[in-house]
């Protein structure tokens, strides 16, 4: 999310409170309320009530559905940082859960390494959802990339495992 400064914000609820139509003292007011102490302009409650407030008052006419969609792409923008490369994120690897069934379930999980990357794996609900894991292999690169004669980084086995569903 774009943090904004005391400023920036300040300018978005003077243009906000321009592109009113028609607006009653009550609303203003109420835009007014809205506006973040300098401790909560981090905080994304308030974008999230003004986004509310603003939806309220595009569904009256008081202000321009179209602005309003731009605004809200705005307050909700990821940080420029959170788009860069994410270094927990900067390997690929192919998992294959075997099961006592004799199923192979395979997944994709970008991670820093092997074992990283079964602990990514844990967290997904379609991994919890598998019965009877007897082993996973952990493989380098995406599914779609390996070969068959590919051998497996690491291999779990069932002492290992964790979050393993009986």
């Amino acid at each position: 999310m774009t943090v904004l400064n005391q400023q920036q914000t300040n300018d978005l609820f003077c243009d906000i409170e321009s592109r009113l139509l028609g607006a009653s003292l009550v609303i203003l007011e109420y835009l007014n309320n809205l506006k973040p102490a300098c401790s909560e302009l981090g905080q994304i409650e308030w974008r999230y009530r003004l986004s509310g407030f603003l939806e309220g008052l595009s569904l009256t006419g008081h202000i321009d559905s179209l602005y309003l969609e731009s605004l809200a792409s705005m307050l909700f923008a990821r940080d420029v940082k959170s788009r860069e490369v994410r270094p927990g994120r900067a390997h690929a690897f192919s998992i294959d859960i075997i099961t006592d069934q004799s199923k192979v379930y395979r997944f994709d999980v970008p991670s820093t390494n092997p074992l990283d990357a079964y602990a990514q794996l844990t967290k997904r609900t379609a991994y919890n959802a598998i019965p009877g894991i007897e082993a996973i292999e952990v493989y380098a690169g995406f599914r779609k990339d390996r070969v068959k004669e590919a051998q497996p980084l690491r291999v779990f086995a069932k002492s290992e495992l964790i979050y393993s569903n009986p």
